[in-house]
């Protein structure tokens, strides 16, 4: 068993358009260093991922990151590795706005046989955008979900080969909503971690329909994030060091060579509850579904 940093770490072949879900994972953590705060990533041309990491000591690639410590040992370890360091990551962006309360970052790297790899920032530390988390049960869709859209169409617009869609936490929700939203032909796969769900009336009225069988979907046990709304497709049960709604953070999560390992309890009674409660809320105010 190893961690998503020892991962980076060890990996020894470049990625070629083979990514496996350990992989995902490890550039699904990536987004929330803030590569908008750099020229390079910035970008429409873009920089290697080793380039961006030689400037590791920068605080300001920290500034919206909960986890500032294992964001900079995981940056640091891919970019020096052979499978992660020559990707380039290009068109990065940060948006933060109070009207229309919204909190969203973005990047695309590319890999050596030309595959994209779309990845959407989850909720950082930044005030808006735990502030905005109130909103995935009431509005449909989000300010944060058009804008995804809107990215994933850009970058679809300029790949070269295949595309690849993944994040955590909200992160994995924009990357669903934005896969099913524009159904970019070249697309290959959609993987969410530990995602904020979707409106029961949304994933009823078959909006994923879509992208079924592209979607990758994995959750921890103990999580109180994936069981509040429901999810688009059934999930992976993940194994994480941590107990509890602690295993949220990818970086107590276990991978298994390629592969995540899985973890064979049943999902906590707390997270059932919690989504019992929700439920209840939105009886009382139900979800604005915006058709335009």
């Amino acid at each position: 068993m190893t961690t998503v940093v020892e991962h980076a770490r060890h990996s020894r072949t470049p990625l070629r358009a083979d990514l496996s879900p350990a992989d995902a994972l490890v550039l699904s953590c990536l987004v929330y260093v803030d590569f908008h705060a750099l020229p390079g990533p910035r970008s429409p041309r873009g920089c290697q991922l080793r380039e961006v990491a030689q400037a590791s000591s920068i605080p300001s690639l920290y500034r919206y990151s909960l986890v500032s410590h294992s964001d900079r040992q995981l940056l640091e370890a891919a970019g020096a590795s052979a499978r992660f360091g020559g990707l380039r990551v290009r068109d990065a962006v940060t948006r933060l706005t109070s009207r229309p309360l919204a909190q969203f970052g973005a990047f695309t790297f590319i890999d050596e046989a030309g595959a994209s790899y779309v990845v959407f920032r989850g909720t950082d530390a930044s005030a808006v955008g735990w502030a905005e988390d109130a909103r995935f049960g009431l509005d449909f869709p989000t300010d944060s979900q058009r804008w995804a859209a809107n990215y994933l169409a850009y970058a679809a617009s300029r790949a070269g080969g295949p595309i690849v869609v993944f994040g955590h936490s909200k992160g994995a929700n924009l990357a669903l909503y934005a896969a099913a939203a524009t159904t970019p032909p070249a697309l290959e796969g959609v993987y969410a971690f530990d995602p904020v769900g979707f409106p029961e009336s949304v994933v009823d009225d078959g909006f994923f329909e879509c992208i079924s069988g592209l979607m990758h979907i994995y959750v921890t046990a103990g999580s109180w994030v994936s069981p509040l709304l429901p999810l688009p497709a059934s999930a992976t049960v993940v194994a994480s060091s941590w107990p509890g709604p602690f295993s949220h953070n990818p970086y107590a999560w276990h991978a298994q060579g390629p592969l995540l390992a899985c973890d064979h309890r049943p999902p906590s009674r707390s997270g059932a509850l919690l989504r019992q409660l929700l439920r209840a809320a939105l009886r009382a105010r139900p979800t604005r579904i915006d058709t335009k």
